[in-house]
């Protein structure tokens, strides 16, 4: 009887945990080069892992990012926000006779595609965790 107690509060505790990995949504990343002994990577991580890895940024370079961002923060949060809110759209298409890029909202997320004769690019960020690391950059800042 303990010993399915003891394993109902580990399965809990893993449910809330992964619950809370994944609150952020997933950062999707592809990349297929065009040659016979070319790269496939292809990998999707929970977004909450991006505000996680800002704490290991070193304070010199905080410091920096900070002093880069302190004007621009309201700025981005608000048009964060207001994207976040706007249907599916292209924001930039560039077409040449080669290369195709293209940076566009789907759903909840940003994607930028690129398409050249070298490889094929997909990334895919959710506002969420667009969002978070905003948040985090604010909270490490001091107020304006």
């Amino acid at each position: 009887m303990i010993l399915g107690k003891i394993a109902m509060g580990m399965l809990g505790t893993v449910v809330v945990g992964g619950a809370m990995l994944c609150s952020d949504g997933f950062v999707s990343v592809r990349v297929n080069e065009h040659s016979p002994k070319g790269s496939h990577i292809f990998f999707v991580v929970p977004g909450a892992l991006a505000p996680i890895g800002m704490k290991f940024i070193p304070r010199e370079r905080w410091n920096e990012v900070e002093k880069e961002l302190q004007p621009w923060l309201h700025t981005i949060r608000e048009a964060v926000n207001g994207l976040a809110e706007y249907p599916d759209t292209t924001f930039v298409e560039v077409i040449d006779r080669t290369n195709h890029v293209r940076v566009h909202k789907k759903g909840d997320s940003i994607v930028v595609d690129v398409d050249d004769p070298g490889e094929t690019v997909h990334v895919s960020v959710p506002f969420r965790t667009i969002k978070s690391v905003v948040r985090e950059l604010d909270e490490g800042m001091p107020p304006a």
